[in-house]
């Protein structure tokens, strides 16, 4: 959790707060990564340029 939030909020302290933040974060990150991943995929089998 700290290696996280070090990526995350370089510049705040490891107080339980900063810690909830850069997860909440770095959860938000991987389903954002997430749907576009489908996205491009199913693009990709669709066939369709757009």
């Amino acid at each position: 959790m700290l290696i996280i939030r070090r990526h995350q909020l370089p510049h705040e302290d490891d107080s339980e707060q900063s810690i909830a933040r850069a997860l909440w974060l770095h959860k938000n990150h991987l389903e954002s990564l997430e749907v576009v991943t489908a996205n491009g995929v199913n693009r990709a089998f669709s066939g369709k340029a757009n």
